[in-house]
């Protein structure tokens, strides 16, 4: 099974320690990479998460593809309380300037697994 949703909404911030990078499609559906900035210590990797922590976890994205129309995420396992959930597909109903920001976001996110990350 996969999710699917529309984001309306696209956000990436860069913090002392820490990136985020996100859609939206409302307060109670959205899909969130987190990792620490390039060259931290802390580094755990990139932690996926949908709609709560409960459906959270490092470690669980296989590949991520973005073209300005979606944004695709297949995982490697079981992304925390999701069971049977294989990936998401998200419509992307968002502006020019939020998918250039998505697309930078997620390229800082995926820093070191390129191979992971497919930009069309």
């Amino acid at each position: 099974m996969r999710i699917a949703f529309r984001a309306t909404e696209a956000v990436f911030e860069a913090e002392d320690e820490a990136l985020v990078c996100g859609v939206a499609g409302g307060p109670d559906m959205y899909l969130t990479f987190q990792r620490a900035v390039e060259g931290s210590a802390n580094d755990d990797g990139i932690y996926l998460e949908h709609r709560d922590q409960i459906n959270g976890q490092y470690g669980c994205v296989s590949n991520c593809r973005i073209s300005r129309a979606q944004l695709t995420v297949d995982l490697t396992r079981q992304l925390g309380a999701l069971s049977g959930v294989k990936g998401f597909d998200v419509a992307l109903a968002i502006d020019e300037a939020s998918y250039k920001k998505l697309c930078a976001g997620l390229q800082r996110i995926f820093h070191d697994h390129t191979d992971a990350l497919i930009v069309a």
